[in-house]
This record gives structure tokens, C-alpha cells and sequence, in this order.
């Protein structure tokens, strides 16, 4: 990863410079050829004249035969002369130059100018050559730069987490915050709400945490997508890529294949879209869930706000695919506990207090940690004791 990220930081520093180069060579050499093209035409008139002046029997202006004449205006010395210019400016040094009459005439050979013309054609070539090379490396810098993406800050993954964690606690607190029945569970949502909690009943009968038990479930249908790498793409993409990733992580060591996952998530979230199936899928599923344990409430506007919550989900599974950033319903690393473990003030936050013992009881929401030497905790679980 290190070697890829100098090669980029090579690669930019070089098209930088050879930008900067090509562009002062362009500007030099339109000023030059703006420059040229006048001397040119003057050059041109005085010949024109001068033949004309032969014809008619007059006596040329110069005692030099087979020059070409230059207006006197045409100063060498002068500081107002373009860099560029200064390349043709050496080729007409006073050496090369002769005093015509006493008129200041000055007087260049014909070779003198084919030699200028030449140094012009090849700073043109020049030019070109320059154009195809920032042509070349630009190519070749949009060529790495899509597996260059790298992952969120810090900031910016707790930012779209806790958006997301606040727009299921709003619409819990909206229309899943009064108790009901607990017959009217259907068996496999009652065996959902036994692996939240034991006494998933108690939240059933009491209103002030009954939203707490609803946020838990929502967080539960939710959690496949940023378990399973790259969910978001779809069932099909998501298990090839499980498949390679669980025989690569066996092979590699651990710091190459957290780099693998990040720029292959990357490639993948670039070339394959949201699967929209998926999320219709799971929005149906806790629909059914929800639906028949809610009462008087806008089931239109409910099933929207669900839709809108799982594809938020997505989105970000999306993102936390291109990061080292770990979702967990557990408590900690490695344990497949939902419930029963001693609560970790460093892991949690502590929102109910059902019981005298400091046993979590409920994980309302996922912990967010980063993975890097070891686990940071970026945001702590929501839970009841």
C-alpha cells in the first residue's frame, strides 16, 4: 500500500512539473511565434520592396547583395524581448549581423534564417513532445487513481453512524413506542426478540423502553449488511467475494488483507451498484415484522420511513466496505453474545436499568470500532441492564 501511494505521489509530482514545464513552453512559444510571424512579414515587405526597386532600375537601400533587409526597429538588445525569442536572438548575434547604409539597416543572411526557422520547428516539436508525455501520464494517473480511494475518516464514519442511529431512534420514537400484546407475536419474530433479550416481554408491557426492543430488532435485520463484505452489491457479488476473502485471509498476512478488501471493495462498489432488490427485500421483511405488532399509525408513511432506513444502510455498508471499521451486536471481537456479559463502560452506554445487576440485557444499538494494531472504539453501544 505504501509503494502504491508513493507511486501516485511520484506520479502527481511528475505531472505537476512536466504541467508547469508545457505550459511555460507553450506561453514562450505562442509569444515567440507572435513575435517571428511580424519580423516575418516585415522581412517579407522589405524583400517585396526591394525587388521591386531592382526591377524598376533603383539602387537597393543596402550595398549587401543576397541578404535580407530588417527594419532598424528591430532592436537584439532590447529587454522587452520574450525568452523564447531569445532562442532566435542567438542565432542573429552582431557576429552574424552587418551595418547596412546610414539609414541603421541591418542585414541577415538567408542561411541565418533558415537556422531560425529551424530552431523554431523545433521548439515546436518540442512543445508536442511535451503535450503527448502530460497526455500519457494523465492517462496513467486516471488509471490508478480508482483503486487509490481509500477509506472515511474517522469523523466522517461516526457522522453517517450516528445519522443513521438517529433516524431509526426517531422513527421508533414516532411509531413504535406503545406497548402491545405479547400473543400477538408472530413465532419467528418472537424468536428474534428471545435472541435480543430474554425478557423481551417486559418491553412488550412497559412504554417507556418498549422503543428500545423495536430499535434492537430494526438493528438486527440490518446488521447482514455490514457483516457480510460488500452486501450491498447484491447476494450473487457478495458470496463470490466471501469465498475469496475467507481462503485469502488464511494466506496473507493481516495488514495485507485489510489493504486486499479495501481496494477490492473499492473496484466493486465502482463497477456494481446498490442492488435495489435486496433492499426491497429486507424492507418487506420488517414490514411483516413490525406491521402486525403496531397499531393506529400511517402504515404508508411507516413502510416509507423503513425503505428510507435500509437504504441509508446500504449506502453506508457501502462506504464501510473501503475501511477497517468493524460493526458489532456482540460484546467484542469474536464473542457471538447478545446478552448475559457484564457491562464495559468503555464499550457501551447505559440507557434502562430493569434489573439490580450490571448485566446487559438488551443491546439496543451496534458498537463501531476500528480495526487497526488493536480495536479502538469509535461508538459505544446503546443497552439495558
Amino acid at each position: 500500500m505504501e509503494s502504491l501511494r508513493s507511486q501516485l505521489a511520484f506520479t502527481q509530482g511528475e505531472l505537476t512539473e512536466r504541467d508547469t514545464k508545457f505550459r511555460q513552453m507553450k506561453a514562450e512559444h505562442r509569444e515567440a511565434t507572435k513575435s517571428w510571424l511580424g519580423e516575418k512579414s516585415a522581412l517579407e515587405a522589405r524583400i517585396a520592396r526591394l525587388e521591386s526597386e531592382k526591377l524598376q532600375g533603383t539602387p537597393p537601400r543596402s550595398d549587401r547583395v543576397g541578404g535580407v533587409v530588417v527594419s532598424p526597429s528591430y532592436n537584439t538588445r532590447s529587454p522587452e524581448i520574450s525568452p523564447a525569442h531569445k532562442g532566435v536572438q542567438n542565432l542573429l548575434m552582431i557576429g552574424d549581423l552587418q551595418d547596412g547604409e546610414e539609414d541603421g539597416t541591418v542585414i541577415i543572411t538567408h542561411s541565418r534564417m533558415r537556422q531560425a526557422e529551424a530552431q523554431f520547428k523545433k521548439m515546436t516539436d518540442e512543445v508536442a513532445e511535451k503535450t503527448k508525455l502530460c497526455e500519457a501520464l494523465e492517462a496513467k494517473l486516471t488509471i490508478l487513481s480508482p483503486t487509490l480511494t481509500f477509506e472515511l475518516t474517522d469523523e466522517q464514519a461516526v457522522a453517517r453512524w450516528n445519522q443513521l442511529r438517529a433516524q431509526i431512534r426517531t422513527l421508533s420514537l414516532e411509531y413504535l413506542n406503545k406497548t402491545f400484546s405479547a400473543s400477538v407475536v408472530s413465532d419467528k419474530t418472537k424468536d428474534e426478540f428471545k435472541a435480543l433479550s430474554p425478557h423481551w416481554k417486559t418491553y412488550t408491557s412497559t412504554a417507556t423502553v418498549t422503543s428500545y426492543l423495536f430499535r434492537a430488532l430494526i438493528w438486527r435485520y440490518l446488521l447482514r449488511y455490514f457483516v457480510v463484505f460488500c452486501r450491498a452489491c447484491g447476494r450473487d457479488i457478495s458470496r463470490k467475494v466471501e469465498e475469496l476473502a475467507a481462503d485469502l485471509s488464511t494466506k496473507l498476512s493481516d495488514g495485507e488483507y485489510q489493504d486486499w478488501r479495501i481496494r477490492t471493495a473499492t473496484l466493486i462498489h465502482k463497477v456494481y451498484p446498490i442492488d435495489k432488490t435486496l433492499i426491497d427485500e429486507l424492507t418487506g421483511k420488517l414490514v411483516d415484522a413490525i406491521m402486525p405488532l403496531v397499531a393506529d399509525v400511517n402504515s404508508v408513511a411507516l413502510k416509507a420511513s423503513l425503505r428510507d432506513i435500509v437504504t441509508a444502510t446500504a449506502e453506508l455498508s457501502g462506504a464501510f466496505d473501503r475501511t477497517r471499521l468493524v460493526v458489532l451486536m456482540h460484546d467484542g471481537p469474536g464473542s457471538i453474545r447478545t446478552h448475559g456479559f457484564p457491562f464495559s463502560e468503555k464499550l457501551m452506554d447505559l440507557r434502562a436499568k430493569l434489573g439490580s445487576q450490571d448485566v446487559v440485557d438488551l443491546m439496543i444499538t451496534p458498537i463501531l470500532l476500528k480495526k487497526d494494531a488493536d480495536y479502538s472504539v469509535l461508538v459505544k453501544a446503546e443497552v439495558t441492564c
